[in-house]
């Protein structure tokens, strides 16, 4: 047998071109593994923002992301591991559905993102129609998962969102943030949907993102208390036009549209805090009102989120009783349709209830209600909502009292009338509204043929002079 005799430096040599090529081999792994999501085996984020802007010089021109929406629900139910089965399906599925020029990737836990090249003038509508197969395929469809040895159907909720290269972002980070505000957009609106991109959307997030850091740093520097405060909207008997009631509603000196700033402060757990700086300086001026007229009652409205985080709206609640106001005075006017969602709403209210408060249901009548369920509970009234009285007068102008709307209404207010609910309508603006409504024997409205919101010290001054006045508006200039 011939033997080779190698040198010293001949064998080193033969190891350092050994170690050489076994690094490379696992520098390439750790590549392929750094670009390359773990769960799916689809590019990822990193790969799209690494080598997303040379794609787009190439000619990709559309992504799309995916969000499923329903993922954390199977997750909390059967774990990771399903969870990770349920992933590996869905990737399946939209490989499945995407042509050939699409490049598809994995965002993070249930997002998806397509990078796709259409060289078509109808862009916009290809990608507009590739992504509604997506979604009626992925929801439509039976997904099967394997969970110990037994089929499980899985139902698939999502939202999409797409946006245009170089229209809505001149690189990929921009085109991403794009993609992805647009699917954060119609998952707002409706769930399977998708949305394009349009450059409101990001002027509103912004705006959103600037609330958000207002609020923040004004609750932390005590500010707050200084830019939050209530306005009031008086309520009135029709019949008598006697004063019954009052709105009490929060406004915030640094931005006019409060039902921005609402929706910011509860998707950011920052209701509470407000709401707590709304009851504190409205006490005072519920005070002095009852002085002058002790028949009122006071109505602050409940949102959703501070339903479901029970604690801390009975902690806000219980400035009440500890600024020795009178809680019986308090109305908790709560959106029907939320109530019904909740799974909770039963024990939460009787909780209110039992605390003295009364319960009114806000925006009766739009969209899903459910009587059974209400007649249940401890409901001291209805506030019916403005879409069931915005077409009356026109109708009964044109077909006289026999119009089948006004007849809807009269049948409801008899209903709840046999209930024993108090019935407020809202958005009455007009005298010819308001005689119709007298017909109806009803206990009070609100709207702007009475009275706009006020500020504190104008409706102080509207509940003296009232005899006098009958009306309640802000002071000019």
């Amino acid at each position: 047998m011939l033997k080779l005799k190698l040198s010293k430096d001949a064998i080193l040599l033969v190891i350092i071109e050994a170690s050489v090529k076994k690094f490379e081999t696992i520098n390439r792994k750790l590549q392929q593994q750094l670009y390359r999501d773990i769960v799916t085996g689809l590019y990822n984020r990193k790969f799209l923002l690494k080598r997303g802007d040379a794609l787009l010089n190439e000619g990709y021109n559309t992504l799309a992301v995916i969000d499923v929406r329903n993922l954390r629900a199977y997750n909390e139910i059967f774990g990771h591991d399903t969870t990770d089965k349920i992933l590996r399906k869905i990737a399946e599925k939209i490989k499945e559905l995407c042509s050939d020029t699409c490049i598809i990737g994995s965002l993070d836990a249930g997002r998806f993102w397509l990078l796709s090249s259409i060289d078509d003038i109808e862009r916009e509508e290809i990608a507009k129609k590739s992504i509604e197969n997506i979604i009626k395929h992925l929801t439509t469809e039976e997904l099967r998962v394997n969970i110990n040895d037994e089929d499980l159907i899985i139902l698939i909720a999502l939202n999409a969102g797409i946006a245009f290269y170089p229209e809505h972002g001149k690189d990929i980070a921009e085109l991403l943030r794009a993609a992805e505000i647009a699917a954060d957009r119609a998952k707002a609106e409706k769930i399977n949907t998708y949305s394009v991109f349009d450059i409101t959307y990001k002027k509103l997030i912004e705006e959103n993102i600037w609330i958000e850091e207002q609020l923040r740093k004004a609750i932390k520097s005590g500010k707050i208390e200084k830019q939050i405060y209530p306005v009031f909207q008086i309520k009135v008997n029709p019949s008598t036009e006697k004063i019954t009631g009052v709105e009490v509603l929060m406004r915030w000196r640094l931005y006019p549209q409060i039902y921005r700033v609402i929706n910011v402060a509860e998707k950011t757990g920052l209701i509470n805090d407000l709401f707590k700086i709304l009851i504190r300086q409205a006490i005072p001026y519920m005070r002095e009102a009852l002085k002058i007229n002790p028949d009122i009652h006071f109505g602050f409205n409940i949102s959703p989120y501070q339903l479901a985080l029970k604690d801390d709206l009975l902690e806000a609640l219980d400035l009440f009783i500890e600024e020795k106001c009178k809680v019986e005075k308090v109305e908790l006017e709560i959106t029907e349709s939320e109530l019904l969602k909740n799974i909770d709403a039963e024990q939460i209210l009787n909780t209110l209830t039992e605390k003295g408060f009364k319960l009114i249901i806000d925006d009766f009548g739009k969209g899903y209600s459910s009587f059974d369920r209400i007649k249940r509970w401890n409901i001291h009234g209805v506030k019916i909502d403005k879409s069931l009285i915005d077409d009356i007068p026109e109708g009964v102008k044109r077909y006289g009292k026999t119009y089948k709307g006004f007849l809807f209404l009269k049948n409801l207010t008899e209903f709840l009338k046999n209930m024993n609910y108090k019935i407020t309508f809202e958005g009455i603006e007009d005298e010819f509204t308001v005689n119709l409504v007298k017909e109806l024997g009803i206990d009070e409205v609100q709207g702007y043929y009475y009275a706009k919101p006020v500020d504190g010290n104008r409706f102080i001054e509207c509940l003296k002079n009232w005899e006098e006045e009958r009306r309640c508006f802000p002071l000019q200039g």
